[in-house]
């Protein structure tokens, strides 16, 4: 039966393996690294995680984690569909740790996701949170179908932006990534785009108001 202390624990070891893994990558995460780390040995960590998958995808969960808590916080400060928008995307780019160092550690895990079907799962469950979260707000601003487009193109852009900064000689910095971001949301959030919206939810209405005269009668 787990203790508090218990639970004290292995959240530390954790966060601990989560700080390893930002350092060195997923291959870096080792028994070690994380022992030294929390001051811990060996077999504590042992007792703690049943075999090295085991502890990584815990460390995985918690980098998912952090992605969400961050962007749970920034959207209670929103109040506009397109201000929740920027608050899912800015939640992807965390000031303190959009760097080089944790690019690659990201581009560590994609490599091995494939390979291990817990890592393809949560990396399945996040790619679906975060397109339903931005089809969510870009539908109360342009038509379904272009919302459902709109959202797979950010998702892709968040990735692309990760794997340019995990290369050499590629310095970008968050506002010039948001700006690249938000030209392409804006770019299809034109006036064009917002009557269509605006005229399907019309004619939506007035059908609805139909059916509901015509089922009154």
């Amino acid at each position: 039966m787990k203790t508090r202390l218990d639970e004290i624990r292995r959240n530390d070891l954790i966060r601990a393996a989560y700080q390893v893994f930002m350092e060195y990558g997923l291959s870096g995460v080792t028994v070690s690294r994380i022992g030294e780390r929390v001051g811990m040995s060996h077999g504590i960590v042992n007792y703690y995680f049943k075999n090295k998958d085991d502890l990584l995808h815990a460390v995985m969960r918690h980098a998912f984690r952090q992605i969400s808590n961050e962007a749970i916080e920034r959207l209670k400060r929103v109040t506009t569909p397109r201000e929740r928008i920027d608050a899912i995307i800015r939640a992807n780019f965390a000031a303190d740790v959009f760097c080089q160092e944790t690019a690659a550690a990201w581009l560590s895990f994609y490599a091995h996701a494939h390979q291990n079907k817990q890592f393809a799962r949560l990396q399945t469950l996040y790619y679906r949170r975060l397109h339903s979260d931005l089809k969510h707000a870009l539908k109360q601003l342009i038509a379904p179908q272009e919302a459902e487009k709109v959202a797979k193109g950010i998702s892709v852009m968040i990735d692309g932006m990760w794997v340019r900064r995990a290369m050499a000689n590629m310095e970008f910095t968050l506002e010039e990534v948001m700006a690249l971001i938000n030209d392409y949301i804006d770019d299809h959030l034109g006036p064009r785009k917002l009557a269509s919206a605006a005229s399907a939810s019309s004619r939506a209405r007035r059908s609805s108001r139909l059916k509901h005269t015509a089922n009154a009668t």
